[in-house]
Order: structure tokens, then sequence, then C-alpha cells
């Protein structure tokens, strides 16, 4: 297990486990893709849902730059289970299913269901048991149940800290 308080340690933790363990590792998000994405606006066209999402994005991005900051070592990541979704990746064109977009809109515009636990939160990855998110309201990165999303299994103020808790959770 890591025991780190940096963002950056923790994520080349990561990427060390991905490399030896043969795990494909995404290029950083682009300089100018970041930045277009933190001072452009959404689509005239879309709903308010739609809009709200991609609102919440550029606000996590912003007022955590510990979080924003894995974005420039690498575009989210998947290893044995577990996801944290991904800014810019796209296959032909169309964003990748584990898209941070993609994902929080499917949560908060489903027509089946639509979690009031995590509609009011930013859905930045997941695993087989458990969801993580940014709660805006108490500022601080989540594991939550995903069966019962109103559990939160754990809370850490620090994205360093809930970075070592998901690396010690596959190591």
């Amino acid at each position: 297990m890591i025991n780190v308080n940096d963002t950056k340690q923790c994520i080349n933790q990561f990427k060390k486990l991905m490399v030896a363990d043969k795990y494909h590792v995404t290029n950083p998000v682009p300089a100018k893709v970041m930045s277009d994405l933190m001072q452009s606006l959404p689509p005239a066209d879309w709903d308010e849902t739609k809009q709200k999402v991609f609102y919440d994005i550029q606000k996590v991005l912003s007022i955590r730059p510990e979080y924003a900051q894995l974005f420039n070592e690498m575009d989210g990541l998947e290893y044995n289970g577990l996801t944290i979704y991904s800014l810019a990746q796209a296959e032909n064109g169309i964003p990748s299913w584990d898209n941070i977009y993609i994902q929080n809109l499917d949560n908060r515009d489903n027509d089946i269901y639509a979690s009031p636990h995590l509609t009011d939160k930013i859905i930045i990855g997941e695993d087989g048991m458990s969801v993580f998110c940014y709660n805006f309201t108490d500022d601080i990165f989540e594991i939550r149940d995903r069966v019962a999303p109103d559990y939160v299994i754990e809370s850490h103020k620090d994205f360093a800290d809930f970075l070592t808790a998901l690396y010690s959770t596959v190591c």
C-alpha cells in the first residue's frame, strides 16, 4: 500500500502498477484541450441537464486542482476493475464509455433510475462495488456503495488520500 500525500506520486504509483501488469496508460489531456474545456461554454442547444453536467465538470476541475492534475499525467485510468473516468478519450470521434461527461449525463438523465444521492455530485469513477464521486456540498471525494449510493463507504478531503484508498483496493 502506498502512503503518500502528493497527488503526482500517487498517480505515478498507479502508472507503475499498470505498466508492470501490462495495462494501457493513457496519454495526458493536451494542455490546449484542457484550456478549451475550461474556457468554453456548452452548446446553446443543450438542455439544462447537459449544461449542468458540463458546468459541474468545469467546476470540480477548477476548485480541485489536484484532481485536474491527474489529467496532466494521464486521461483517466483503468486497472483491475477500477476506473477513473477520462475527459477527452474518444474512439472514432465519439467519447468512450468511460468519459466523465457521458457517465454523469447517464446518471442524471436516466429514464430507468437516477439516484437522488448522486445527481448533485460529479461521479469521477467506479469499480465493481462502488462509485467514486466528488461532493460539492462537503468539498470531499467519496467512495459510495454502487447498489445503495446513499451509503458513503469512505470520504477524503485530500485527493491524494482518495487515490491512496483506491490503490489499496487493487493491490
